[in-house]
C-alpha cells in the first residue's frame, strides 16, 4: 500500500512538472498566421514550444515568424530547478506569476544560458538575401562577443555565418538548433550544416533573440509567451513512512 501511494505521488510530481501531462496541438503567430506545433522532433528528440513571435523590419513589414523550442526532457528538469531558485520570487503558494516572469530578464537568461537543447523554427514570409540574414545576426552578435572582427574571421563563428549565408524565399523555413557543444542550421532546401565544438558561440547566438539587447524586444517577449507549456512547480513528494 505504501509503495502504491509513493507511485501515485511520483506520478503527480511528473505531471505537475509537465513531463507526463504535455500540451499538444499548434500555436498560431497572430501577425503572420503561421502555425507551430507545440511538440516538434528536432535531432531525434522531442522539443516543447515556449512561444511564437514575428520579426519585423523597419517597422513596416514582417520578415519571418518564429517558434522557440526547448528539449522537453532536459529543459523540464532545468525548469523545475529554475522555479525553485532564480525564479522563486515569481512563485507564491505554488502559483506562478506568469505575466511578471515572461517580462523578466531572469527568464531570458535561463533560456540563453541553459545547457539544455534549444531550437528556433523560422518561417519566412518575405524574400531575404543571405547577406541580409548574416548582417542581422552580426549586428546583435557584435554586442555579445569581444573582439568580434577576429572571432568572425575564424571557426566556429565564421562557419556559422557561412551556413546562414543563403537566400531565403518567402514560404521557406530555417531551423537553428543546439545541443551540447554542437550547433545545427538548416536553411531552406540546403543541406543541414553541423558545426562541432561551437560552445564559444552558442550562448551569444541565443542572446540574439533573448539577450538584454536583442534583435527585437517584442519578438523576444513573444518567444516566451507559451512558457506555461513547461508546467508549474512540481508538488513536493510525500515522505515515505
Amino acid at each position: 500500500m505504501k509503495k502504491a501511494l509513493l507511485v501515485v505521488v511520483a506520478l503527480g510530481v511528473f505531471a505537475a512538472a509537465g513531463l507526463w501531462a504535455q500540451a499538444s496541438g499548434t500555436v498560431t503567430e497572430a501577425e503572420t498566421s503561421q502555425s507551430f506545433d507545440v511538440h516538434k522532433t528536432i535531432g531525434g528528440q522531442d522539443h516543447t514550444l515556449i512561444g511564437v513571435g514575428a520579426r519585423e523590419a523597419y517597422g513596416a513589414f514582417n520578415v519571418y515568424a518564429a517558434g522557440m523550442y526547448v528539449q522537453t526532457d532536459s529543459a523540464t528538469r532545468s525548469w523545475q530547478r529554475f522555479l525553485g531558485s532564480q525564479a522563486a520570487s515569481f512563485v507564491t503558494n505554488g502559483e506562478v506569476n506568469w505575466s511578471g516572469l515572461k517580462d523578466s530578464s531572469t527568464l531570458y537568461q535561463w533560456i540563453y544560458s541553459g545547457s539544455f537543447g534549444k531550437g528556433l523554427w523560422m518561417k519566412f514570409v518575405r524574400d531575404v538575401t543571405g547577406q541580409q540574414v548574416v548582417d542581422a545576426y552580426k549586428e546583435t552578435l557584435k554586442r555579445s562577443i569581444d573582439d568580434f572582427d577576429t572571432a568572425a574571421a575564424q571557426s566556429p563563428l565564421k562557419d556559422f555565418f557561412d551556413a546562414a549565408n543563403h537566400d531565403v524565399a518567402s514560404g521557406s523555413e530555417m531551423l537553428l538548433w543546439t545541443r551540447g557543444s554542437d550547433l545545427h542550421l538548416k536553411s531552406g532546401s540546403n543541406a543541414e550544416v553541423t558545426i562541432a565544438n561551437a560552445t564559444s558561440i552558442i550562448r551569444p547566438i541565443w542572446r540574439i533573440w533573448f539577450g538584454p539587447d536583442p534583435i527585437q524586444v517584442p519578438l523576444r517577449r513573444g518567444l516566451v509567451n507559451n512558457v506555461e507549456n513547461l508546467g508549474g512547480p512540481a508538488a513536493a513528494a510525500a515522505p515515505a513512512e
